[in-house]
């Protein structure tokens, strides 16, 4: 009996640590964050950090100590950073410490701050005037990796990341930041006394960088002992060239975008561009601010299989084929073209306004539905509809009716309108973006004709593999 209970007051015991494992953080409650930081390396094995969802944080230094294992889980909450409010840095990862930070939004709180010094002494012959308060706003000399997370609106002194440890990013946005250096300070990043398994002392994938104001280098090495590692990135409008600053090794995975030409196409299907052509930094769904991208962008479906991330920022699945660049997926989501893929609006790009064709399958087999909003010969609006049937992977052909008839009645629907047969109408999806419209109508305001489509829109989280 005497073992029993004492077998089952082990048990209890693991159970207790592993639940006393996650801390739920309050909205807005600093103090409880900082310390909930600093506790995780007396607790011991992984502590998962909970913020309020949609929460905020103004302020909030943390340390992560020696020996700690953490994973802040932001769900979608803001944490506000101010230089001028602290004496260390935001975020501090220590020796031998690991921080994973998801699905967080980082910005500036306060005002634009100011460059000060102390005695000479810094630098690597003690020759340069030490900065103060320290110039960044996460530094680490641990394993550090961002996942998920938005990085916006920063106004800083210094670089906004210094790593002497690993820095891994995976669906990071780095939109709108001003800082007086770079983006990464990796000067020292990598050394022998923090080679985790033999990787690079910075890793980028599936990640936008762009419309930053930098004073130097966007990621800075000097005399590094490992590199740089990314793919499937965009580094786009940022004031300073990416690759002007290494000393140390670049090695592109491939399917990165650049608009200037200082790391050239160091991998496969990377390119230089001209315009990125960049969409809104908002909140388009998932917990986080992302940019948008959409047809037409150079980063669309240019990444790499093999280093494309499982899903964008948004959590949204990612065409696993061709994946975008950065962190967005256009059209995200999980459907090849020849399923529900095919979903969405269609147009004629400059010549056809007001002239639309929406597909949608509706039913697990081949049924699809078909709008085409068009106009007759004589100018006359006209909408055309019909269910088709998916005769092949690629191949719709619809019997098409349009409404006649209706009136609007005032303060209620139309009636009236009887349906009447129009013809026939086939559509063959060359693409995921591009389809070719073919139309026969026996009336002779309609006539027959055909012409290729682009395709303007998915349906909301439906994707489209080739």
């Amino acid at each position: 009996m005497l073992r029993f209970v004492l077998f089952l007051s082990f048990v209890l015991g693991l159970y207790q640590t592993a639940a006393a494992g996650d801390v739920r953080i309050a909205d807005g409650d600093c103090t409880a964050l900082s310390t909930a930081v600093s506790a995780a390396a007396i607790q011991g094995g992984e502590t998962a950090i909970l913020l309020a969802r949609g929460g905020h944080y103004n302020v909030c230094p943390m340390s992560v100590n020696t020996g700690s294992n953490i994973v802040i889980e932001g769900g979608g909450a803001t944490l506000k950073v101010d230089q001028s409010q602290a004496s260390v840095s935001s975020i501090a990862v220590q020796k031998d410490a690991s921080l994973v930070i998801r699905n967080l939004g980082i910005t500036w709180s306060g005002a634009p701050p100011v460059y000060t010094y102390t005695s000479t002494g810094c630098g690597m012959f003690g020759t340069i005037p030490c900065k103060n308060p320290p110039a960044s706003t996460v530094s680490s000399a641990g394993a550090l990796s961002l996942e998920n997370v938005s990085i916006f609106d920063v106004n800083f002194v210094g670089a906004l990341i210094v790593s002497k440890g690993t820095l891994t990013l995976r669906n990071v946005s780095i939109v709108n930041n001003t800082s007086t250096e770079g983006l990464i300070d990796a000067s020292f990043a990598g050394g022998s006394q923090l080679d985790i398994d033999g990787g690079k002392a910075v890793e980028i994938y599936n990640s936008t960088i762009v419309n930053n104001k930098f004073g130097s280098g966007l990621i800075s090495f000097l005399f590094p002992t490992k590199g740089m590692r990314f793919g499937n990135d965009i580094f786009a409008n940022n004031t300073i060239p990416v690759c002007a600053a290494w000393t140390g090794q670049a090695d592109s995975r491939g399917g990165n975008v650049f608009t200037e030409n200082s790391c050239g196409t160091l991998g496969p299907g990377d390119q230089v561009v001209g315009d990125a052509k960049l969409g809104t930094f908002a909140n388009h769904g998932g917990l986080v601010p992302t940019l948008q991208i959409g047809f037409g962008n150079p980063a669309y479906r240019a990444g790499v299989a093999q280093y494309c991330e499982a899903t964008d920022a948004r959590g949204v699945t990612r065409n696993a084929a061709n994946c975008d660049a950065g962190a967005y997926e256009s059209g995200g989501g999980l459907g090849l073209v020849t399923s529900n893929g095919m979903n969405g609006v269609y147009y004629v790009p400059g010549i056809a306004n007001g002239h639309y064709v929406s597909v949608q399958r509706i039913h697990d087999n081949n049924d699809v539905m078909v709008f085409w909003d068009t106009f007759d010969s004589n100018g006359n609006p006209a909408w055309i509809f019909g269910v088709g049937t998916l005769t092949s992977d690629r191949h719709i052909h619809a019997a098409m009716s349009r409404n006649l008839g209706g009136v609007l009645q005032p303060g209620g629907p139309a009636t009236g309108a009887k349906s009447s047969a129009w013809g026939t109408v086939d559509i063959d999806l060359t693409s995921c973006s591009a389809a070719q419209f073919s139309y026969q109508s026996s009336l002779p305001e309609f006539g027959s004709g055909q012409f290729p489509l682009t395709r303007l829109a998915f349906e909301s989280a439906i994707n489209c593999g080739d």
